[in-house]
């Protein structure tokens, strides 16, 4: 994965060669993640003798071939959607996603997942769910002062808030950062067309944030720390980093920033220097990192819960999940981890 993920030589080969059943392992972990396609890219910098059996290898190559057909697609429908909410009118910010994806050497083999849009008020909010509701789409709230619709077959949500910030006291700060940031919004190209996306220091806290958000409910896979790491590169000297830190310290999460700060760094070969600030080499990362290799892509592949919710199509033993996770979070996150399951709950009926 760090191979492919930097287009790296793979310098540590002493595990090789693998059998049959741990390629297939690999494969499916990867899979779980949703890094298939990172990993894949890593492949190929191995020496043929060491590379996978031909069938798992063929299997690999059809399923990122199918990961790059789906992100032509995502683009196809992003374009559309820009366009109906320009002719409304309407410039919403695109979050995640196809915007994360230009961070990386090659984007088309990050695995997409849905559309987010976030909208820089709550009346253009309003207004962007009326319009697509007067063209016939069925808007279903979530949680999270956000709404999802279906658009071609294609999962979109919009959101009234960018960040993934629970804690009610810093609210009207963050409101402030929203306003101050959306001045240093950035852009990119798609086939010819501008997409809007969040400043890179907005960027990037917004990415974090929803890694700690997805951490407090039921987990989150290697995907997102791996936007995580890309976004950090690619976006180093285009923010204030001392403006960072004071962002991250303000929010109170300083101590759990630096244990994945320290996971992008040990793990994922991400360069320290790129970095923010000095890492906390005397904090313990090993329990968050084992939650997030344990949990797969947004927690549905944790084998405690996976027979359980495959049987019943919903979150096993949530509301356990959600307060083991309070209660080992809180140390580092303290204001996110007891805010969060509040916010969640309360945002349910605030629609």
């Amino acid at each position: 994965m760090r191979s492919g993920l930097w287009n790296s030589p793979i310098t540590y080969q002493d595990n090789f060669p693998l059998s049959k059943q741990e390629w297939t392992t690999l494969y499916l972990f990867s899979i779980n993640h949703t890094v298939d396609g990172i990993v894949f890219d890593g492949i190929q910098k191995l020496d043929l003798e060491l590379q996978p059996p031909k069938e798992i290898l063929i299997n690999w190559l059809v399923r990122t071939e199918k990961i790059e057909q789906r992100n032509d697609w995502m683009n196809n429908i992003l374009l559309d959607q820009v366009d109906f909410f320009k002719s409304a009118g309407i410039s919403p910010i695109l979050l995640k996603g196809q915007g994360l994806a230009q961070c990386y050497i090659n984007p088309k083999r990050r695995v997409s997942g849905d559309i987010d849009w976030y909208f820089a008020d709550d009346a253009t909010f309003l207004r962007a769910k009326n319009i697509l509701e007067k063209n016939g789409f069925r808007i279903d709230e979530t949680p999270g002062f956000s709404a999802s619709f279906m658009w071609k077959n294609c999962e979109t949500e919009i959101h009234q808030r960018m960040f993934d910030i629970h804690n009610p006291l810093i609210r009207h700060y963050f409101r402030k950062i929203e306003e101050s940031e959306s001045e240093n919004k950035s852009m990119f190209i798609v086939n010819n067309t501008e997409v809007y996306r969040p400043s890179p220091l907005s960027n990037l806290v917004q990415i974090n944030l929803h890694i700690l958000k997805h951490l407090l409910s039921f987990g989150i896979g290697m995907r997102q720390l791996c936007d995580s790491a890309r976004a950090y590169v690619s976006l180093e000297n285009a923010y204030d980093k001392k403006a960072l830190y004071s962002l991250y310290r303000k929010i109170g999460v300083l101590k759990w920033i630096n244990l994945l700060h320290l996971i992008l760094v040990d793990k994922f070969g991400l360069s320290e220097n790129v970095l923010p600030f000095e890492l906390n080499r005397k904090a313990d990362y090993n329990w968050m990192l084992s939650d997030i290799l344990n949990a797969g892509n947004f927690g549905f592949h944790n084998e405690e819960y996976k027979e359980a919710e495959n049987k019943t199509g919903k979150r096993a033993e949530s509301k356990s999940r959600i307060f083991s996770n309070l209660m080992k979070y809180i140390k580092v996150a303290p204001q996110e981890a007891v805010s969060f399951p509040i916010v969640h709950f309360y945002s349910r009926f605030s629609s």
